[in-house]
Order: structure tokens, then C-alpha cells, then sequence
């Protein structure tokens, strides 16, 4: 809106009800316009409910309205109470921006001063921006409240965002649920290890931005249990083999053989993994293969095609075949002797080999399936077009 410069303007002074206390409490239709108007509502307010803080603000909208009438800042000013609804989101963000702009057209006033009881009416300061000039935005807390307000507000809104709440409270849920099962059977070392690793692959997720892995998996659980299907039995099965690996390559890592190696802290730790690596690879390939071929025998049982199940079945078969013959390979290649050393070198050759002929045989596998169901499309779609000639004929 165009004026000169340095002259005096129209100001609207907002008191701003975000979750509509006037309406759901006092019984009030807004917008409310003017300073009679204002007062006799929160009157109204007041007495329906005393303790309700929309009532300091709209008392400090007065006295901001009565200063600003009395000092001469501005050509005119006006204050107007408006109000959104108790289901507040975007339903109560339309209503206020309707209300506000039903008082603008009315008033047609350069700039406004917002007052809020608190935070979360400020959430409405970009509805405001876009339909008029703010000068000032004036906060109204009650003094001995302000620090708890501020905290438990804040604290309020992280727990009723779905990104925080999905992100970080499942996490910080299991592992007090943990810590107490272990501080009832006295295991808070192992424990302690446990939600360390857990931590660590959560962050790592959470890092490659695969986080949603984890949901996704316990929505497939959820879905396989609820609905009866095989693969609920075979994600048991991978718990199992997982854990079991897990024993396993601890086992591994705690060999006497590495024991007796002369090594160095870094070394002695680097070739642990290995050990650890080497006897619980074929367990995880396990637990990796399980729900897999648990989702393959539903799909088998619901008549649907199995494509693209058959390469990735044979690719995670191969790369635990290449991740062995490395672990085997590593750990000849740390004995001083020659032969043990050509014998890992022959490990590591033949297990990448068969690790690429396996990939190709479920690639191919695929591929076959793909061309069939292919097939089979067009002799159907060949079938109808040559009925429709038969009877256009």
C-alpha cells in the first residue's frame, strides 16, 4: 500500500485466540472490534474461566490500544480480537485468516500489532505477514508462569510432532525398557554392549538417511501377523538365526588360535572382526534369507509371480560367499607360511567366482520369469483382439 513517508498510519492492534477459548468457553462469536467490545469479553472470559491466559492478553491489547489512541503515534488505531478453533491446525489457521481478512477490508489498515498469550498463537505471525505490515509482536505471560510455560510448551510441541516423536522416542523407549529387564536379571554389562551396537545401527540409519528401514519392518512383521501368512514364522526364524550368528561370532572373536597370535592392540582387534566375520557370516545370511523366502511361499500360496525374489535371493547367497572366502582369506594371509598364504589367495579367487556365477544365475532366473509372465500377457492380449475380429466379422 502506497503513503508517504513519515506519515502516520492505521494500526490494528491483534489479540490472536488460537484454539478459539472465547467461542468454546464464553460463547462468542468473533471477530470482536473495538475497545468496549474487547473488555466486555474478556469479562465474559474471566468469569467463565479465571485462570485462562487469553484474558492478559486481551487486557494488554486494550492498554497497547488505549496508548497508542492517547499518544498520537498513529493517524487511528483499532483493536480486534479474533479467534480460531479448538481443533487447532489448519481448520483454525483458515478461520483466523478469513476472520482477519473480513477486519482488514472493513478497517483497511496499514500495519498491525499482534498479541498472543503465549508461543503457539505465534505460529500465526506468517498469516498475519501476508495480509498486512507487523510493527510489533508483544508476548503476554503471567510472570511467575513464564519459565514453566516456555518449557512446557516446548516440551509439548516436540512430543505432538510425528517427526520427533517416530525418530526419537522409540529409541529412548526401548532401551529404558531394556535397561530395566537387565537390572532385574543383574546383566548391565552385556547389556550395556547391546544397546551400544543397537545405538550404533540406528545412527548409521539414521545417517544414510535409511531410517525408515526399521518402521518399514515392523509395519511387515505387523501385517504378516495380523493377516496369518507364512512369513510372520520365517522374520521368527531370522530373530533367531541373527541372535544365534550373533553367539556365534562372539564365540569366534574369543578364539584361542588369535589368542596365541603376537599382534598388536589395533591388529588384535581388526583380525577379531575377522574371526568374528568368518563364523557368523552363514548365520546372518540365514536370518537374511528367511523372510525372504517366507514372503516367496506366500507369494506362491497367493498364485502371484516370483521375479525379482530370485535375484536378490541368490545375490545375498553370493555376497556372504564372498565375505567368508575374504575372512578366510585374511585370517592364511596373518600365518607366516607360505602355503597358508597361496591357500587364502585360492579362497578369496574361487569364492568371488562363484559369488558372480550365482549372481548370474538369478539374474537369469529373473529374467526368464519376466519373459514368461511377458509372454503369457501377449498371448492373452493376442487371444481377445483376435475373438473382437471374430465377431466384428
Amino acid at each position: 500500500m502506497n503513503r508517504r513517508v513519515g506519515s502516520k498510519t492505521k494500526t490494528l492492534v491483534i489479540c490472536v485466540d488460537r484454539d478459539n477459548d472465547i467461542g468454546e468457553k464464553a460463547g462468542l462469536e468473533t471477530p470482536i472490534i473495538g475497545r468496549e467490545a474487547s473488555l466486555s469479553a474478556a469479562t465474559k472470559l474471566g468469569l467463565v474461566d479465571s485462570e485462562d491466559s487469553d484474558i492478559n492478553a486481551i487486557f494488554e491489547a486494550i492498554r497497547i490500544y488505549e496508548r497508542l489512541s492517547s499518544s498520537g503515534e498513529v493517524a487511528e488505531a483499532e483493536v480486534v480480537l479474533i479467534a480460531g478453533d479448538k481443533n487447532v491446525g489448519i481448520e483454525s489457521d483458515r478461520k483466523i485468516g478469513k476472520e482477519l481478512d473480513a477486519v482488514i477490508s472493513k478497517s483497511r489498515a496499514d500495519s498491525a500489532i499482534l498479541v498472543s498469550d503465549g508461543a503457539e498463537d505465534e505460529w500465526i505471525i506468517p498469516i498475519i505477514q501476508s495480509r498486512v505490515k507487523i510493527d510489533s509482536v508483544r508476548r503476554v505471560v503471567v510472570r511467575q508462569s513464564a519459565p514453566l510455560e516456555s518449557t512446557f510448551y516446548v516440551m509439548k510441541r516436540l512430543l505432538e510432532d510425528p517427526k520427533f516423536s517416530r525418530t526419537f522416542l522409540p529409541p529412548i523407549g526401548l532401551i529404558l525398557l531394556v535397561f530395566a529387564v537387565s537390572s532385574l536379571f543383574e546383566l548391565s554389562g552385556k547389556v550395556m554392549g547391546l544397546i551400544l551396537g543397537f545405538l550404533g545401527i540406528y545412527i548409521l540409519l539414521k545417517g544414510l538417511g535409511r531410517e525408515s528401514v526399521i518402521i518399514e519392518l515392523f509395519e511387515t512383521v505387523k501385517q504378516s501377523l495380523y493377516s496369518g501368512k507364512i512369513s510372520f514364522v520365517t522374520y521368527i526364524c531370522a530373530v533367531v538365526l541373527l541372535l544365534a550368528g550373533t553367539s556365534r561370532g562372539i564365540v569366534g572373536y574369543t578364539d584361542p588360535e588369535l589368542a596365541e597370535l603376537e599382534l598388536e592392540a589395533g591388529e588384535h582387534i581388526l583380525l577379531g572382526m575377522v574371526y568374528y566375520l568368518k563364523a557368523a557370516i552363514w548365520w546372518y545370511v540365514g536370518a537374511a534369507l528367511a523372510p525372504l523366502v517366507g514372503k516367496m511361499m506366500n507369494m506362491l500360496i497367493e498364485r502371484e509371480k516370483i521375479v525379482r525374489q530370485w535375484a536378490i535371493l541368490f545375490s545375498i547367497f553370493a555376497s556372504g560367499l564372498i565375505l567368508w572366502g575374504g575372512s578366510e582369506c585374511i585370517i592364511l594371509l596373518s600365518n607366516d607360511n607360505l602355503w597358508d598364504n597361496l591357500l587364502g589367495y585360492q579362497y578369496l579367487f574361487f569364492s568371488i567366482l562363484g559369488a558372480i556365477i550365482i549372481s548370474f544365475l538369478g539374474v537369469k532366473i529373473s529374467w526368464y520369469v519376466r519373459g514368461t509372465i511377458i509372454k503369457g500377457k501377449k498371448e492373452v492380449e493376442t487371444g481377445i483382439e483376435t475373438e473382437e475380429s471374430g465377431i466384428r466379422e
